[in-house]
């Protein structure tokens, strides 16, 4: 039996503008830094062997700061990078009119996920599960009959993925399970492709 831990990234400075930052390459700001090194104490008690991140600089220190050591290995993979908005990304939540067309029934982005249509160069929320079940098919499940305890490092809208098809739960309710910055959920692995969330810190409301 394993032990996977999925952390969502400290806060970057387009999450205070309420920026859609997507796949562009924002670093934590001030508050990120602390709110990793919180994380860090808060799962102080978990011995990680090996961490997984997406390959962004948010999420890559996120998962330095939480391990607090250079000893575990952190293997970057391009599955666990944010979901893309394409030419959305850099906009304003606020912006009119691009925030009505995104987050209404035009696009469905954050009330009805179901009917979302992908802004140009953008993914869908089918492709975002896809990749999601691709990294937890090839890499997680594998990996949980290695390791007893891993750590992962991702964004907002992936981890819902990743948490969606681990749970079974549809792209309707996708943003159910979405973690706030610095936010966690911990499951148990049996490393047979089976797991079961064990805790994780509140749910926040995914519709913004």
């Amino acid at each position: 039996m394993s032990t996977v831990v999925l952390i969502r990234h400290g806060r970057t400075y387009w999450n205070a503008k309420r920026k859609m930052q997507g796949q562009v390459n924002i670093p934590l700001n001030d508050e990120g830094i602390a709110q990793a090194k919180r994380a860090h104490d808060a799962l102080a008690s978990h011995a990680f062997e090996v961490c997984y991140s997406s390959p962004l600089d948010r999420s890559v220190t996120t998962a330095r700061l939480v391990l607090g050591n250079d000893t575990v290995p952190i293997i970057k993979d391009e599955r666990l990078i944010e979901h893309s908005y394409g030419v959305a990304e850099g906009s304003c939540y606020k912006h009119i009119p691009l925030y009505y067309r995104f987050f209404t029934t035009e696009y469905g982005y954050a009330h009805h996920p179901e009917s979302y249509r992908a802004p140009t160069g953008g993914e869908t929320f089918d492709d975002v599960y896809r990749r999601a079940g691709s990294f937890i098919d090839e890499v997680l499940t594998p990996a949980a009959r290695t390791y007893g305890e891993i750590l992962i490092s991702a964004h907002g809208g992936i981890n819902c993925a990743l948490l969606g098809v681990i749970l079974g739960i549809p792209i309707e309710r996708f943003w159910s399970v979405k973690l706030d910055n610095c936010g966690y959920a911990v499951l148990d692995a049996d490393g047979r492709g089976s797991y079961k969330l064990t805790d994780h810190t509140p749910f926040i409301d995914g519709t913004m």
